[in-house]
């Protein structure tokens, strides 16, 4: 995720060229970026990542990062370091995190047998890239700072670790900021929904598979919520352990997946109304295309249920309900989002 400097390149600067000599094959060269860089920073004092976003970026969609409300740094694609078409050609502050970028990627790159300068950076990264890049300096101000711990929401602003990025997600292209927190106390310290953002997730996988992955974070969610249900059951038996017979249907209850997944969107998250709406259509439709009852207007009992379905009749979907599920998968995904950044402890 975060990307090193190659030792065995060494890199000086000087009158707007870059000297790079590879230690490896003893080759010098000269690189001369097109925009005027600025080496007021030292690159050492910087992190940088990759990022991918297939969602309709441009040279032009360059972003100053706020991390927690706190400055930390940009992104931009790597097409705005061969490109004067941009917005950020003369800004100052672009100019000296471009320049930092431009040294760590040449200090990483695999030059080979190079042994002449007229190349391109884009030579030899994709050109889809989008590059993070962070002043250590300024994150520090965050407790406990790692870049991962902003893996969901930066997903949820299109950008992420592999694949292609949420393409059904767009950034308002007039905003120049992009604004990402960590998730709430109550699940903050689960990695493994991290993980998922940036691992899985934003692979292209099939229908099938991206649901279960999806439905991954409902099933750690529901987890807390049983771990909340159930303390909070242990202490009324404590103030009350003369009606423990009377109790028996509560605790069946919190012990059952359906029941915690209703609880979940009902009490434990504050999901965006139209969007429980899309998705809960979604559910009722490829349910009542299978012949599966559902709840109207219940998107938890009916989420639970398309869930039952996938599970042990995937078999009988015709291509129809295959279609459909790759809609049910975007509305899901989208309503996961909300839940996550809501997600409270009732």
């Amino acid at each position: 995720m975060k990307y090193e400097a190659n030792e065995n390149n060494i890199i000086k600067y000087y009158n707007g060229v870059f000297e790079v000599k590879d230690i490896k094959t003893g080759n010098e060269f000269l690189y001369k970026p097109l925009l005027s860089l600025d080496k007021s920073f030292v690159p050492d004092d910087f992190e940088m990542c990759f990022l991918y976003n297939n969602g309709g970026v441009s040279e032009n969609s360059i972003f100053k990062l706020y991390a927690d409300g706190i400055r930390i740094g940009w992104i931009f694609p790597i097409q705005s370091l061969e490109s004067k078409e941009h917005d950020y050609v003369q800004d100052e502050f672009y100019l000296k995190y471009a320049y930092v970028v431009v040294n760590k990627l040449l200090q990483m790159t695999e030059f080979g047998d190079r042994e002449y300068s007229d190349f391109s950076i884009l030579d030899y990264y994709s050109d889809d890239i989008q590059i993070l890049v962070y002043d250590k300096g300024n994150a520090s101000k965050i407790e406990c700072f790692d870049i991962s711990y902003y893996a969901v929401d930066l997903f949820s602003k299109g950008y992420s670790f592999c694949g292609e990025g949420n393409v059904f997600t767009k950034h308002d292209i007039f905003d120049k900021n992009i604004r990402v927190k960590q998730l709430p106390e109550p699940i903050r310290d689960i990695s493994y929904i991290n993980v998922l953002f940036m691992e899985l997730i934003p692979l292209q996988e099939s229908s099938y598979s991206k649901f279960h992955l999806i439905y991954q974070i409902i099933e750690i969610l529901i987890g807390v919520v049983f771990n909340y249900k159930f303390k909070s059951f242990i202490q009324e038996i404590e103030d009350s352990p003369d009606d423990l017979f009377e109790k028996r249907e509560k605790l069946s209850k919190i012990t059952t997946e359906k029941d915690r997944v209703i609880w979940l969107f009902s009490n434990f998250c504050g999901v965006e109304l139209q969007k429980r709406e899309i998705l809960n259509s979604f559910c009722e439709k490829i349910l009542q295309d299978n012949g599966k009852s559902y709840k109207e207007n219940d998107v938890g009992n009916n989420l639970y249920a398309v869930r039952c379905l996938i599970v042990h009749n995937l078999y009988t979907l015709d291509e129809n309900s295959r279609e459909l599920l790759k809609e049910l998968n975007n509305s899901f995904l989208d309503v996961v989002l909300d839940i996550l950044f809501t997600f409270h402890e009732n």
